[in-house]
């Protein structure tokens, strides 16, 4: 940087300074020198800082807090842990609706999207977990898996995906037992046609989906956290 400021200096200064011996002209230009100098030593040192201000920007940014509509889905304590997520209205089921992996054992398909199954209390491919790892997460702890949509619109099926803090994977509890995507106005929903025989010798399925909370019939979105077993 030194060098930079002595090439901008008059290129005879120094010899006619000498050979006039006009010592006031020598004065000055050194003066001249020394300020150019400083500017561009002060130059150096400003985009230095600015660099470590931009560096620090990103660490502000990936520490911002969750979204404010990141709220916990209220549920009994003791049933945060552990709980079917049932269906309120039996309709064509006795022993309830609950949200369920398709298969069962060595034929378990996590990678299937979720489907309305006959409760089965206590079942690990039945079992969530509420608000964990975060506000809002419905996990199932048997896998570590969460309850992910596919997308934010309507008819948009449902899978398990790795627990994250993306928006689709956030749901809230409303009045009247609606499970809602958080930041829409899609609900869970169960698939309005009759239960489909599977599995079991009585037991039923429907399709899951989210639907638009005010065009869907409230037996088909309300929803309970009763526990490991039905209401």
């Amino acid at each position: 940087m030194i060098e930079l400021a002595l090439m901008n200096l008059p290129a005879d200064w120094e010899s006619a300074a000498v050979r006039s011996l006009d010592t006031r002209r020598v004065e000055v230009l050194v003066r001249a020198w020394r300020r150019m100098v400083a500017v561009v030593l002060l130059g150096a040192a400003g985009g230095s800082a600015g660099a470590e201000t931009s560096d620090a920007t990103p660490g502000a940014t990936a520490s911002a807090s969750p979204p404010a509509d990141a709220a916990a889905i209220e549920v009994a304590a003791e049933h945060a842990g552990g709980t079917l997520i049932q269906l309120a209205d039996p309709l064509d089921e006795p022993e309830y609706y609950c949200v369920d992996v398709p298969g069962f054992g060595a034929r378990l398909n996590l990678g299937a999207a979720l489907m309305a199954h006959t409760c089965k209390p206590g079942a690990d491919d039945e079992m969530f977990a509420v608000n964990r790892p975060r506000p809002g997460n419905l996990s199932m702890p048997a896998y570590e898996l969460c309850l992910a949509a596919d997308s934010a619109t309507g008819g948009a099926h449902l899978h398990l995906q790795e627990c994250s803090d993306h928006a689709l994977q956030r749901f809230a509890h409303h009045t009247g037992g609606l499970l809602v995507l958080s930041g829409t106005e899609l609900c869970l929903a169960v698939a309005p046609e009759a239960g489909r025989p599977t599995g079991g010798p009585s037991h039923l399925r429907r399709d899951l989906s989210l639907q638009p909370c005010s065009a869907t019939e409230p037996e088909l979105t309300s929803w309970l956290f009763p526990g490991p077993a039905p209401e």
